[in-house]
């Protein structure tokens, strides 16, 4: 046995004289196609010249740095149960794998259709390199005799220009290169490199792309056609090209059956086999636009800014290297976790697809095609081609962590291979009263109560600083109320009142609503400031929304909601761990009062008795002008979700529908998204315990006191203008007619009177909103009554009677007195009896007769007799 060091000589020998013939049958196989080139040189001289040329052109590789570089790797997201959700290879699909979990036929496979005598040469085989010579001058063709060992040399270390200096350069650096690593090892770094078309690197990734399968589910003929492509990807394409495919696949299985890889019973069954490429699984998971949302936040939120400064920088270290930059090397191989429940997420797309599947276009009938344009055009929205037609209602569910902002459900109801733009997350679609919340809050903030007392009538009127009417005019017409009376707000938020929060908004200011929706979790999403953002006249996602009402589960205690939990290198160590940060947005005893009346929403007092789902919750229906967006928001002590239900991508009004086999004249918030919303968290709630809101914090009573008010004087004023006067002092008017010689419709009378009978109080009268004022209005027809008794009355009498007679019916009378003889003393002075009689009806103004009786004139006297 030889002396290790004259092993090392000789192998040092051996190696310069591979070089020289390696150099020579190079520039050999490139001059077939340069026969004058070729002719040139001659027969004698040609070593000679070869030799000079090896001095020219060959590099010393004894010292050029050979290091294999770091293959991209396949950087994934999983849930935090350590579920896959998706790989991030931005068109590099690369997962390394060690050559010993490389199944044998694989590794044939690819000695078969590359280099069958991989494991017998040093790096350059001249009898491949010369039988392509042959062929290149018997049939005028270049063929390539290049070994594995070139081809990992060309792709890594001196390019693939064609030219003679590259391909001595590739010669020599082959053999040095198997000088330096050992067979499999080279062969390891070959199979893990190699591009198999379709963004695929490597045989691994090869096996999923093309087949759907781990190497060691690959059959023979599946290893075999699996390497095809590494010729020419575009040629060989096994989706576009599979004849190409299927006749190379063949050959290859030939090859392992000369080399006794196989048997040739086994190569003969092999190539009965169908070729069998699956179709392209990109977009096809449960959270796509979750995988899309990850990608976009890794590459340009600055909270990642330690992946790069650049997005190119960023994209190499998520994604490893772009799929046509042989110069780059390494990237990838990140793990990033993710706060989805992959279980809800599946649980929200299923509902959604029950309740409002997605319609194929191409499976429409023409009449419905024509329908749908009209909706576009009904809306003035550009008609999109019929393959992105979306003619029915879709809708978007979001589930935010209470108590870390986590986002644990993000679905949309179109797939994402039709709608890449995630609704749940990016659809800013008016609120409609899920946002009178806000307004509540920043009531309740300027010092109001849950028992103020609020005009209820529909239609209101209300004059803004600004242009707000439908016409162009500076005049908000509200309707959605109650009929002829006031309510307290406690009672207007859970049976969702506008007119009464048409008057929360004039009454706090637009701009105090939308700092609180800021501070609450609306952050991004555009809020103008005016009167009817408190009616969902702004926008808001799913996302947001769901957030913002987490605060009324926790007292006011916000977290930011995120979606990218932590984040490992290929090695793994941690590059990212969230931190929740909690914050008080709103008073907790605000937040904790808030919170009562939207617990009444879910039950039959409320606006959504089909989201009850028999624990403590709460919520608030929505339903934009003209139904165009229904939204229920809700909350249990844990999570909060919303859930979204309009057109796609316009806002078209949903009328005379049918969803799930239902008609539909109108759709609101409690008609649709409530029962969804009841649906979907009664199966994602099945295994959460139940728990109860938070206790409420000291000073939550304060908020329900019920103020007190100043009772307005209305007397002389027009019915209707003391209506108004009295329901805007917070106060119930009973508007009662009554008899009187004023003009009909003019207040004659009310009780309480602030000026006090006498009409000399100096005081104002308060009392407690919502107290009822009963106003008196004339009916214009005098009053009439049934005459008093008078009988037996002197006319002092009489007149006192009178008096109260006229403050009791408000009949006033006058009288004359006509005196009748009686010979009754007991009658003289007194009242005989009236014209009218008593109990007769007598009518203000009238003038009544008074028979009084007198004492009969005293007789004559008697006359003397006379004497004569």
């Amino acid at each position: 046995m030889s002396a290790p060091i004259h092993e090392l000589e000789r192998r040092e020998v051996r190696s310069r004289w591979f070089v020289a013939l390696a150099t020579l049958l190079s520039v050999a196989i490139l001059a077939s196609t340069w026969l004058a080139l070729f002719s040139f040189f001659g027969t004698s001289s040609a070593f000679g010249v070869f030799t000079g040329l090896e001095k020219r052109f060959v590099p010393d590789v004894q010292s050029m740095a050979l290091d294999f570089p770091d293959l991209s790797r396949v950087s994934r997201i999983y849930t935090l149960k350590n579920e896959k959700l998706a790989e991030l290879d931005d068109g590099k699909n690369s997962q390394p794998i060690r050559i010993e979990d490389v199944p044998e036929i694989v590794i044939d496979g690819a000695l078969a259709s590359e280099d069958s005598t991989f494991y017998e040469h040093e790096g350059v085989n001249f009898a491949a390199i010369g039988s392509a010579f042959i062929d290149n001058l018997r049939y005028g063709r270049e063929r390539g005799g290049s070994t594995i060992t070139q081809q990992v040399v060309k792709q890594n270390f001196v390019g693939d220009e064609l030219t003679l200096t590259r391909k001595i350069r590739e010669a020599a650096v082959a053999v040095e290169l198997e000088r330096r690593y050992t067979k499999d090892q080279i062969l390891e770094f070959y199979l893990n490199s190699v591009y198999f078309g379709w963004g695929a690197y490597g045989v691994k990734a090869a096996a999923q792309e093309y087949f759907g399968k781990s190497l060691d589910e690959l059959t023979i003929a599946e290893s075999a056609a699996m390497f095809v492509p590494i010729r020419n990807p575009r040629v060989y394409d096994p989706r576009r090209q599979p004849e190409n495919v299927l006749q190379r696949r063949n050959d290859v299985i030939d090859t392992m059956v000369a080399h006794n890889m196989i048997t040739k019973s086994q190569g003969e069954a092999a190539k009965k086999e169908p070729l069998d490429i699956k179709p392209p699984s990109r977009f096809a998971g449960p959270a796509d636009h979750v995988v899309a949302e990850v990608k976009r936040q890794l590459l340009h939120e600055p909270e990642f800014a330690f992946l790069g400064a650049t997005t190119e920088e960023r994209k190499v270290a998520i994604f490893g290297c772009a799929a046509d930059d042989e110069n780059c090397h390494g990237g990838g191989g990140l793990k990033v976790y993710v706060t989805i429940n992959l279980d809800w997420q599946e649980t929200a797309n299923s509902i959604l697809e029950s309740w409002l599947p997605y319609t194929d276009p191409s499976t429409m009938t023409k009449q419905q095609v024509d329908a749908c344009i009209a909706r576009y055009n009904a809306t003035q929205t550009a008609v999109p081609s019929l393959e992105r037609l979306r003619c029915a209602p879709t809708g978007a569910i979001s589930t935010v962590d209470s108590a870390t902002g986590a986002i644990r459900v993000m679905s949309s109801g179109l797939p994402f291979d039709v709608e890449q733009f995630d609704l749940a997350l990016r659809s800013e679609r008016n609120p409609g009263s899920a946002f009178k919340p806000f307004g509540l809050v920043a009531y309740l903030e300027s010092g109001g109560s849950l028992n103020s007392f609020w005009d209820a009538r529909s239609p209101i009127e209300i004059e803004c600083p600004f242009s707000c009417g439908r016409d162009g005019s500076n005049i908000w017409t509200v309707r959605g109320g109650k009929k002829d009376t006031g309510i307290r707000l406690t009672q207007a938020t859970y049976q969702s009142v506008n007119v009464v929060y048409a008057q929360v908004s004039v009454a706090v200011g637009p701009a105090h609503i939308i700092d609180v929706a800021r501070r609450m979790g609306i952050k991004k999403s555009k809020i103008p400031e005016v009167y009817s953002i408190v009616l969902g006249g702004g926008g808001a996602t799913p996302i947001e929304m769901a957030s913002a009402y987490t605060n009324f589960a926790t007292n006011g205690l916000w977290a930011e909601p995120y979606l990218i939990e932590r984040i490992e290198g290929p090695d793994g160590t941690v590059l990212y761990q969230h931190e929740t940060q909690r914050m008080q947005v709103v008073d907790p005893a605000i937040i904790a009062a808030a919170r009562r009346p939207l617990t009444r929403v879910p039950t039959r007092a409320g606006t959504a008795p089909a989201a009850n789902i028999g624990r403590p919750q709460g919520g608030k229906t929505g339903t934009h002008q003209n139904y165009t967006d229904a939204w229920f928001v809700g909350f249990v002590p844990q999570y909060a979700t919303a859930v979204w239900v309009g057109y796609p991508d316009f806002q078209y009004p949903m009328r005379d529908i049918t969803i799930k086999n239902q008609y539909y004249s109108r759709v609101y918030g409690g008609t649709i998204p409530a029962p969804i919303w009841a649906e979907y968290m009664t199966d994602i709630l099945k295994n959460v315990p139940v728990e109860n809101f938070p206790p409420d914090p000291p000073g939550v009573s304060k908020y329900f006191v019920i103020p007190k008010t100043d009772v307005p004087l209305v007397l002389g004023m027009q019915a209707d203008d003391a209506e108004d006067a009295v329901y805007k002092a917070h106060l119930q008017p009973v508007m009662v007619e009554v008899p009187s010689v004023e003009s009909a419709g003019i207040v004659v009378g009310q009780d309480p009177n602030p000026a006090g009978q006498d009409g000399t109080a100096t005081q104002p009268l308060t009392v407690d909103e919502g107290t009822k004022i009963t106003v008196q209005v004339s009916s214009g027809v005098p009053p009439s009554a049934p005459l008093v008794d008078l009988t037996g009355m002197d006319v002092d009498q009489v007149v006192a009677a009178l008096a109260q007679f006229k403050e009791d019916t408000g009949v006033e009378l006058s009288f004359t007195t006509i005196f009748v003889e009686t010979t009754e003393p007991t009658l003289v002075g007194t009242v005989i009896t009236t014209s009218p009689i008593p109990a007769s009806t007598v009518t203000f103004g009238d003038t009544i007769t008074l028979f009084i009786g007198k004492a009969p004139p005293p007789p004559p006297p008697s006359g003397g007799g006379g004497g004569g």
